[in-house]
């Protein structure tokens, strides 16, 4: 049996500030483009399913658009005969039971098996059995509903969230839930994962498929595309959608260089024939802030709107030193404070009975803001309250 893998297509995704004469975002068209353009790959290799590992949708109440152009894709499909498994994931599923979930518009159409209510089920076409489990409320459910799980001796496993292995590459979204490693399970023919935006193997018989569409620059580097899989030899084949259209440029070094020269070298990078229809990220380190300053701004934005969005990232070189400088000492900062506290409990300006939660909250936020001097990042817990005196 033959199967399409596909995850993440985001429908209703908006970003990066250009928009057409109608006024709506040109990013938000690109992905229901790139839709279009998978389902037609799909139609072309006609494979026995395809299986969608989850967030069809950006928004878990998605507009007209995106919700139109999923319709369509589907009913492409259908006509094609091709059977459709999907998921919903953390994206399109709403948060808790009161939500009504955005699939509910598209049970009953035939061909189409959609999981969305946070449990596990499975669908059988062909030879195979599907066994699927959606976008769960707890990261605990994961396991549970893993063990409903009964094989069949050809199973194969849709799940959607980031597997421990790649815990370093979490997209700190809403509802962003881990795999255990244990789930992956050798007796499946083929487990079909969603959320990893990167085409990742993760095991012998386990896939990420990745998104269609680049995100932010982080993915500039990254395949994207469809699988194909043969599931009885477990061969997996790459499907290229859709030509690169995010570029994140390598790191210029501008010491040294004058006004006239960093605009000569941004003329230079902001080719029109290679920045046309793309979405570009220049990054210039090492810069003299007086000399960039004076660059013509009005000019390079004349040269750059060839392209669908263009960043330019700048490192001044005093930020830099700024950065290298020795970083502080955060426990010999903690001690300090920790001893001034004990001073002013002696005092009685602490209640004895909160002494112990004020100093403990009190050097986590030092400890934090430390943190924060040497990366340039504060990022204080959301949850801690401090103690009521």
């Amino acid at each position: 049996m033959k199967i399409v893998h596909m995850a993440d297509s985001h429908l209703g995704f908006t970003s990066y500030s250009r928009v057409d004469k109608h006024g709506r975002n040109v990013v938000e068209g690109l992905f229901y483009q790139g839709f279009e353009q998978a389902v037609a790959k799909i139609i072309e290799i006609n494979p026995d399913a395809v299986v969608h590992s989850g967030d069809v949708f950006h928004h878990v109440r998605p507009g007209i658009r995106p919700l139109y152009n999923f319709k369509v894709g589907l009913e492409k499909l259908q006509k094609a005969g091709i059977p459709v498994i999907i998921i919903s994931g953390n994206h399109d599923s709403p948060k808790s039971f009161v939500g009504t979930s955005p699939f509910v518009i598209y049970q009953g159409m035939k061909g189409v098996h959609i999981s969305r209510k946070y449990e596990y089920e499975f669908f059988e076409e062909g030879d195979y059995k599907f066994h699927c489990i959606p976008f769960c409320l707890d990261s605990s459910d994961y396991t549970t509903q893993f063990s409903k799980i009964e094989m069949s001796g050809k199973d194969v496993l849709v799940m959607h969230g980031l597997v421990e292995s790649l815990r370093n590459r979490k997209l700190h979204t809403v509802g962003e839930h881990e795999i255990n490693d244990s789930l992956l399970k050798k007796d499946f023919d083929y487990i079909a994962l969603g959320h990893y935006h990167a085409q990742a193997r993760i095991a012998t018989n386990a896939w990420y498929s990745g998104s269609i569409e680049y995100f932010n620059f982080g993915e500039a580097r990254d395949k994207k595309g469809l699988l194909l899989v043969e599931l009885e030899t477990g061969e997996v084949k790459p499907i290229e959608v859709r030509p690169r259209y995010m570029a994140d440029l390598e790191p210029l070094d501008c010491s040294g260089l004058s006004t006239e020269d960093i605009s000569e070298r941004l003329m230079e990078l902001c080719d029109p024939e290679v920045i046309k229809d793309k979405i570009v990220r220049v990054n210039l380190t090492n810069v003299d802030r007086s000399a960039y300053k004076n660059v013509n701004q009005a000019s390079i934005n004349r040269l750059i709107s060839p392209a669908l969005y263009l960043k330019v990232k700048v490192d001044f070189a005093d930020e830099k030193e700024s950065r290298d400088r020795k970083p502080i000492d955060r426990f010999s900062l903690q001690s300090e404070f920790e001893k001034f506290m004990e001073a002013e409990a002696s005092r009685g300006r602490i209640p004895k009975a909160i002494k112990e939660d004020v100093v403990a909250y009190g050097s986590d936020l030092v400890k934090k803001a430390v943190s924060s001097g040497n990366t340039e990042a504060l990022d204080a817990p959301q949850q801690a309250k401090p103690p009521q005196l």
